[in-house]
């Protein structure tokens, strides 16, 4: 399988480009980006072949997959001309900026019969999947509410580039991971979505804080709080049963769960314990220092495994689709003052 790896930021260097070229069988042919300092000096720095700064005449070799890490506002157009010349697309999160977009990116997957798989690597952290299970296997009873929280700083440690700071910011940059895992955990219909916050100072021109709010069919309700303004980088989701209730701290990689009980300093000592030694093997091992970045491998493994046995992706498009709808939903509440009809954007 060869790759053609468009975007020669930091995700591509510390995630795509090196997890690709771990997988047997897989070649990292070529790599895309409009500077071509950078596009040349990231090809040299990984023995990679080609380099392009236009990928339309990336796309035209014999590649089977386009992994695109560009900004957010160019995933669409990428993803369409790159499924429509009959390959396969990786994309990083959000898979476009509006409903739209992502639609015009699912026609043409489908019209070219190739898989599309978006990167929610947030998934992948075992708390997470833990949590998950647990949730969907009813062990804390039927969903009540799930309040989840992600306040970072700006992302001026990931990226010195100015294109996240458009009107999304905050919502558009972490928020996609934290809305799609409240709709993952959940299987209920989502209904409505509203949300209060945007320009904290007035003076930024974009979202900086924000909360959402979304109700699902079943009456369960779900909280996504979003924030740049914190010096701490903290990333949680609080589920609330009828039968119990689950806390996962997805940065330390770590999920305590209660079933009615009031804690007593012991089983408050024994969760604070396991934490601290959870966190302690990630320091040891190094991987706590990786951050998110550490949980793309399983994804991009799992979506190469899925091409060659023609399964489907972990992570589809029309779930990346429901993540923009959200994510669109919240804008126009914000401008509106008013809960915005999840079908209505759809």
């Amino acid at each position: 399988m060869k790759v053609c790896v468009i975007g020669c930021g930091a995700v591509a260097r510390r995630a795509h480009i090196p997890v690709f070229q771990s997988i047997p069988g897989v070649e990292v042919a070529s790599v895309v980006d409009t500077d071509e300092s950078l596009a040349k000096q990231v090809s040299k720095e990984f023995g990679i072949k080609e380099y392009y700064t236009d990928y339309r005449r990336a796309l035209r070799d014999d590649i089977t997959l386009a992994s695109i890490c560009t900004p957010s506002f160019t995933h669409a157009e990428i993803a369409i001309q790159a499924a429509k010349l009959g390959k396969h697309v990786l994309v990083e999160k959000p898979l476009a900026m509006n409903v739209k977009e992502a639609k015009e990116v699912l026609n043409a997957v489908n019209h070219s019969n190739v898989q599309l798989c978006v990167v929610f690597n947030y998934r992948m952290v075992p708390a997470v999947q833990q949590v998950h299970e647990r949730v969907r296997s009813g062990n804390i009873g039927r969903i009540v509410s799930m309040v989840a929280t992600s306040h970072t700083q700006f992302p001026v440690s990931w990226t010195r580039s100015t294109w996240l700071y458009h009107y999304g910011g905050a919502l558009d940059d972490f928020g996609p991971h934290i809305i799609d895992l409240l709709l993952w955990l959940n299987p209920s219909k989502l209904e409505t979505v509203s949300a209060v916050g945007g320009d904290f100072t007035g003076n930024f021109g974009f979202i900086s804080h924000i909360y959402v709010a979304m109700q699902f069919h079943d009456t369960s309700l779900a909280i996504a709080d979003i924030s740049w303004l914190t010096d701490l980088f903290t990333v949680s989701i609080d589920v609330h049963g009828t039968a119990g209730r689950i806390f996962c701290d997805i940065k330390d990689n770590y999920h305590f769960e209660t079933h009615g009980q009031v804690n007593s300093p012991i089983t408050e000592l024994a969760s604070a314990t396991r934490k601290s030694i959870s966190k302690l093997k990630g320091i040891v091992t190094g991987e706590f220092f990786k951050g998110g970045i550490r949980y793309h491998s399983q994804t991009i493994r799992q979506y190469v495994r899925a091409i060659e046995e023609n399964k489907k992706p972990p992570i589809s498009g029309d779930e990346a689709l429901m993540v923009t709808a959200v994510s669109e939903a919240a804008k126009q509440s914000l401008k509106i003052g008013k809960a915005i009809h999840v079908q209505d954007i759809l």
